[in-house]
């Protein structure tokens, strides 16, 4: 059992979703399936009937233990599960009751947006790279006719002309009884997003947290994604679904977990063929509530799609309900099949997963947008987002294709087909645990000739009861070294088509571990209806494994004649659970004299950054080492994943700010680097930077025998704003100078001698009748002058 409400004031209420250990309805069901053992609707109200009788014995210790609660909702067929509202001074007292199970916060849950564009009207397929395929599809008459979805979101605009031909109906899981929230009350079958009119006087317009506005329209360009149609060309992926609008998020597109929860049960109650979940939670755990009931939603028969999350590209970003093992997550990849940095990346914990399970377009996707009935004209009622948001939709359009062409197919044969038939983009650049199984094929992923499937039993309750799942990666999870090891998986490839034929199986390390090794078995075999295939991991014996020690990879498919490549992804974690204290090893530049002049340096000047672990929203800032304000910004991404990166400093480079091209002025810099590891700040910082791309000036004159001087120059500028930072240097430390005897016109041997602080020098000779004096500075700028006997120069 877990508590999550030690540090919560004593006179504080909190919310809370208290997990009972008796099995719902839909787990002991596909339990029985699994044991071959029949399940009748009795069965089915003998469970209902036990968790309720158990849900109200946790009521009756709660009230002997005088506990009060308040505003409670009792879940019983995806969960056994309440949720309820209790001070917290009292949550202790829970650890008593022997039937809760686990105890977790009903936190507040956000729809994953990332960036929003306003633009005008346009096609979306000219941003979309593999529209051709989805349109290949409806050209057969496969255009999602039957299927039955539901989107748990903002709610819908139904009037919308491009949305509304789908719209089948919904319902509305926001309260709206607070006066202090909303300006009026909302009909349960009401689920138009939040209208501008409902807020009340004094309620902000946006919210200081998210900056979400008090209205919302994320629910409806979901929807436009998924089922779009009209005379812009903005058509989505599956047009002629059922759409169902199920709205969770009230204003400032936010909601909580038990109503998420809800109306999940809802849908599934409903029927629903398909889920569409672009949300997520602040949590990489695989046993939180919105995972458990995807899981268990998928087990009842329904897919279930939801987003990575966008919390950039670190090493375990991935956002329940992403973590769900049985769900399918997404990632958001971009029309030159790059992954977005804003998506977030696997493994979930604890049993490292690989998430995401599949990438889909979601970056400037032009879809839908909310009129909330203000005006008849739509025209340019549209919007370009970006996100893990846009993402899952295009996955749920798919899911529908593949539904209405093969309406038998389980969710985890429509998983596996999207997974095994998806193309898989740069592994020198991304892992498995970037992209998943790689990027949709939605034409392959509806006529594949053969699927892989990956077998295990997983406990998808976090209670221990195991059941199978078939998907489209094989995991091994943690595995300890402290002997050697072999472990084996199994792996059932069906013939789709029914055509046979013969087919090899390869392997393909993209991160290997010394005396590790993946192994298939058979390696090649003749397809008669089903073929047994074993995968195999054997591993030496290694007692000094750290973080991040894995193998990573492919399992590739292929017929003789080349035609048919189905892919798995597999992963093994060695590390023992081994971590690090996330720290910058290295943050060093080249050289801290710069001078640009008219050209840029060869070579070019490199700032090296190297970090331990993974860290998010880095930035490499440059800064003015006096005043130690920022000047601009080499580098800004969602995430930075461990490693050495170089970055070169140049005299023109695009600013991250602004994404326009910036110059480096002559200056006195320090080059400030800021990262995030586990909510707290990380920070390196090199300085200073001296950029100079003026020559040093000379002036003099040789009267008798010393030769007297001036050099003018920035770095005697530089030295006197150090000192005042008692960080003065000797001039002498920058500025090289020397001289040359001439004789009959030729120099002679040059001869090194120093400057006063101020530039100023005094040289005795032998009565010289002209001496060449040069000075270099530490940027590599020189200067000289030719001074004569008698002569000022």
């Amino acid at each position: 059992m877990h508590n999550l409400y030690e540090t919560a004031l004593d006179n504080e209420e909190i919310d809370i979703i208290l997990h009972l250990t008796e099995e719902p309805v839909v787990v002991q069901k596909r339990m029985a399936e699994m044991n071959g053992t029949p399940f009748t609707t009795e069965n089915a109200m003998q469970i209902e009937a036990t968790v309720h009788v158990q849900q109200q014995q946790v009521f009756n210790a709660m009230k002997s233990m005088n506990i009060p609660f308040k505003k409670f909702h009792s879940f019983n067929t995806l969960l056994n599960a309440i949720a309820t509202t209790i001070p917290s001074k009292d949550v202790k007292k829970l650890c008593n009751i022997q039937d809760i199970q686990l105890i977790e916060s009903n936190f507040k849950v956000l729809a994953s947006g990332a960036t929003s564009t306003d633009v005008e009207a346009s096609s979306e397929h000219e941003m979309d790279a593999i529209y051709s395929e989805v349109k290949a599809l409806w050209a057969e008459g496969i255009e999602g006719q039957g299927v039955k979805v539901a989107v748990l979101d903002s709610g819908i605009d139904r009037h919308h002309p491009a949305i509304q031909h789908a719209y089948r109906g919904g319902m509305n899981f926001v309260d709206q009884s607070d006066p202090e929230k909303y300006a009026r009350t909302r009909d349960e079958n009401d689920p138009s997003e939040t209208f501008p009119d409902e807020r009340p006087t004094g309620a902000p317009e946006k919210a200081s947290t998210s900056g979400a506005r008090f209205e919302t329209y994320h629910g409806t360009h979901i929807a436009g994604i998924i089922a779009g149609k009209n005379a812009f060309g903005v058509k989505g992926v599956a047009p002629k679904i059922d759409l169902y609008a199920y709205r969770i998020f009230g204003s400032y597109t936010s909601g909580d977990t038990s109503t998420i929860l809800r109306a999940i049960e809802e849908a599934v109650a409903q029927r629903m063929d398909i889920i569409n979940l672009s949300l997520s939670d602040n949590s990489d755990m695989e046993n939180h509530a919105l995972s458990i009931a995807v899981n268990n939603a998928v087990l009842a028969g329904v897919v279930v799609i939801s987003t990575a999350g966008n919390t950039g590209s670190v090493r375990g970003s991935v956002r329940a309900p992403g973590t769900a093992r049985l769900g399918i997550a997404v990632g958001n990849s971009t029309i030159h099949d790059e992954i977005d940095s804003s998506s977030s990346r696997g493994p979930s914990r604890p049993n490292f997963d690989i998430k995401p399970d599949i990438l889909a377009p979601g970056t400037d996707i032009l879809s839908t947008m909310p009129r909330y009935r203000q005006a008849d004209d739509y025209t340019d009622a549209f919007k370009r987002e970006t996100g893990t948001s846009q993402a899952a939709p295009y996955i749920t359009g798919v899911a529908a294709l593949l539904k209405q062409a093969h309406p038998d197919w389980t969710p985890f044969d429509i998983k596996v087909a999207m997974a095994n038939t998806a193309k898989v983009l740069d592994t020198t650049v991304y892992n498995v645990f970037d992209q998943g199984a790689g990027r949709i094929r939605p034409y392959a992923a509806v006529h594949p000739t053969i699927l892989a499937y990956a077998l295990e039993e997983i406990d998808a309750t976090g209670e221990g009861e195991l059941v199978e799942n078939q998907k489209g990666a094989v995991t091994f999870g943690a595995v300890t070294l402290s002997e050697a090891i072999t472990l084996t998986k199994p792996m059932l490839v069906k013939d789709i088509k029914g055509t046979g034929g013969h087919y090899d199986v390869t392997v393909h390390v993209t991160q290997p571990f010394d005396g590790a090794t993946i192994t298939v078995e058979p390696p090649s075999f003749t397809l008669d209806g089903e073929q047994l295939l074993h995968v195999t991991l054997t591993a030496a014996k290694n007692e000094q494994t750290k973080y991040r020690d894995e193998i990573l990879g492919y399992i590739h498919i292929t017929d003789r004649e080349q035609s048919v490549d189905v892919s798995l992804p597999f992963a093994a974690d060695f590390s023992n659970g081994a971590t690090v204290t996330p720290a910058i090893e290295e943050l060093s530049i080249t050289q801290k004299d710069l001078s640009f002049g008219n050209e840029e340096q060869a070579p070019p000047t490199e700032i090296t950054l190297s970090i331990n672990s993974d860290l998010s929203y880095p930035t490499l800032e440059i800064t003015d080492y006096l005043s130690k304000a920022p000047v601009d910004s080499l580098f800004y991404d969602n995430g930075l994943s461990l490693g050495t990166r170089k970055f070169p400093l140049l005299h023109k480079y695009t600013s991250s700010w602004t994404n326009e091209e910036a110059t480096l002025a002559d200056g006195i810099y320090s080059i400030d680097f800021t990262g995030m590891a586990n909510a707290e700040p990380l920070t390196a910082s090199i300085g200073p930077i001296f950029v100079k791309s003026t020559k040093p000036v000379i002036t003099g004159a040789i009267q008798g025998a010393t030769v007297t001087g001036q050099v003018t120059d920035q770095y005697i500028d530089f030295a006197k704003l150090m000192d005042e930072l008692n960080e003065g240097f000797d001039v002498n430390e920058k500025l090289n100078a020397s001289y040359q005897l001439m004789k009959d016109g030729k120099p002679g041997k040059p001869v090194p001698f120093l400057l006063n602080e101020d530039g100023t020098f005094e040289v005795e000779l032998d009565v010289p009748e002209s001496v060449r004096v040069t000075v270099v500075d530490a940027a590599g700028n020189q200067g000289e002058s030719l001074l004569e006997k008698g002569e000022n120069v």
